[in-house]
């Protein structure tokens, strides 16, 4: 359960085909700390089986579609109990982060802008806090998935991949990212002992992953942190990087919208469908 791009073309041709569900979209890391809890390490892909995601309500529309879920921190902490990796913690209210997920995609515009909204609604803060978009194109499907190249436009803040077709597929945030890195996505790695990405590019062709870090340090309780994403395609550098400006122009002006949303009693209510199905321990989620 979370974000995942399944597929996704520009005029007809594939820059995202077959990926991994984990590699395209959204990771996190942070460290929980609390007086009750200690300091307690944290690393989210951008799907998590329930019930350490759990879905609170979903809207899907011709041009919005909008996600709200909840990273269980309470079952986080029965998981690593369990493992034996932290001694077994008794909370006296469940304890929960909530993440909004409002995906733009009108037709007749050559990008999609995704807005994500993180709410620290629990009892602790989150040090450290890293968001990470990571993607793994395929530029020309499988065509042409191992014989990418990539790049980075540091002017712009944009992260892409291409091929000799002159192809092109990238993204970009609205908040300025502090990391960058292209590597084989066989190498793709976060982990406790590699928090942040290696500022550098893979060199020469290959099966390519593309990723981009914003470091927010802290998030306390009753805080918020907020950023969009803007993706899109192009048959040359330039135009790839045209379309990214217009998409991240375009989602400034959305910002009061997704805030009203975000705020808005419908958007926050619990879904009976999803009582249930949160509860059920998932291995996976397709």
């Amino acid at each position: 359960m979370g974000f995942s791009i399944k597929e996704l073309t520009y005029k007809n041709k594939y820059l995202i085909y077959l990926s991994e569900q984990e590699l395209t979209g959204p990771w996190f890391s942070f460290a929980l700390e609390g007086k009750k809890i200690g300091t307690i390490p944290v690393i989210l892909k951008n799907i998590e089986p329930t019930p350490i995601y759990n879905l609170v309500n979903t809207r899907k529309g011709t041009a919005i579609s909008r996600i709200t879920l909840d990273f269980n921190i309470t079952e986080y902490l029965k998981k690593l109990a369990h493992e034996q990796k932290i001694e077994s913690i008794s909370l006296e209210k469940k304890q929960f982060v909530r993440v909004y997920k409002d995906i733009f995609n009108p037709p007749k515009v050559p990008y999609i802008s995704t807005f994500f909204t993180i709410k620290n609604i629990s009892d602790f803060a989150l040090r450290d806090f890293s968001m990470y978009f990571v993607f793994d194109f395929d530029i020309n499907g499988l065509a042409g998935y191992d014989n990418d190249l990539s790049g980075y436009d540091e002017e712009n803040d944009i992260i892409y991949q291409y091929d000799d077709t002159s192809l092109y597929g990238g993204f970009s945030p609205i908040s300025k990212s502090t990391n960058y890195e292209t590597c084989l996505t066989k190498d793709f790695k976060i982990d406790q002992n590699k928090l942040n990405l290696s500022n550098s590019l893979h060199k020469g062709q290959g099966e390519l992953l593309s990723a981009l870090q914003i470091e927010f340090m802290t998030l306390e309780p009753d805080h918020t942190f907020q950023t969009a994403l803007v993706i899109s395609g192009g048959y040359s550098k330039e135009e790839l990087i045209e379309n990214i400006k217009l998409g991240k122009n375009d989602a400034m002006k959305h910002l009061h919208q997704v805030n009203r949303s975000v705020k808005s009693e419908q958007r926050n209510a619990q879904e009976e469908a999803f009582m249930k199905i949160n509860l059920q321990q998932a291995e996976d989620c397709k």
